[in-house]
């Protein structure tokens, strides 16, 4: 089911602002940024108690200095348990303030990108671009675990039929171009190597 996060500017702003205060690597809040909720409809679709995966349940907005678009996203992976491609349980993003570069996924673009770690040195992105994931099995089990660093987590389109996630973050393909091309746009107007993509759990009141 096609919906529109109803969320305003002003209240991204200050979720935003106090998200970056605590993961962000110091210095005001950037000007231009992703924001994502993971479960803005938890409450409405899907188990109402528990994060769902395969679901377009998840918001995603960018934010300028004169505006703010957001849709209907995914964070997470289209399913979980283990990924017989990587060698390991499915990689669930974590919380938190990522840098992400201007780049394709799978040869198309616009996307953005995880940087490898020669691309994050060369821009000089904090931790060298590194980031968080839960390596999960189930929700709550024992077995699933952490781990830091390059996962080829990128923002792009999801496929025909659902959200095609092996941990990246997706968008409809109906807004998806779109919405990739005005953060591109808007990024190399701005001469930005990278733009921040904060994430944070839902629901938000």
């Amino acid at each position: 089911m096609k919906r529109i996060p109803q969320i305003t500017r002003e209240k991204v702003l200050v979720l935003a602002k106090e998200h970056w205060d605590r993961c962000g690597p110091g210095g005001p809040l950037p000007d231009r940024f992703l924001f994502a909720v993971r479960g803005y409809w938890l409450k409405s679709e899907g188990n109402p108690e528990a994060n769902d995966f395969g679901l377009w349940d998840d918001m995603i907005a960018y934010v300028t200095p004169k505006g703010m678009v957001a849709h209907q996203a995914n964070t997470d992976p289209s399913r979980i348990g283990w990924n017989g491609n990587a060698g390991k349980p499915m990689a669930v993003l974590n919380v938190g303030c990522w840098p992400f570069r201007r780049g394709p996924h799978k040869g198309v673009t616009p996307a953005l990108r995880q940087m490898t770690l020669e691309e994050a040195r060369k821009v000089k992105a904090p931790n060298d671009g590194r980031f968080s994931v839960t390596r999960t099995y189930a929700p709550g089990d024992k077995r699933n675990y952490q781990e830091s660093g390059y996962f080829a987590i990128n923002v792009h389109p999801g496929g025909f039929n659902g959200t095609s996630s092996e941990g990246c973050q997706t968008l409809p393909r109906d807004v998806a171009k779109d919405f990739l091309q005005q953060v591109w746009d808007s990024t190399l107007a701005a001469k930005m190597d990278y733009v921040w993509y904060l994430l944070v759990e839902g629901p938000i009141n």
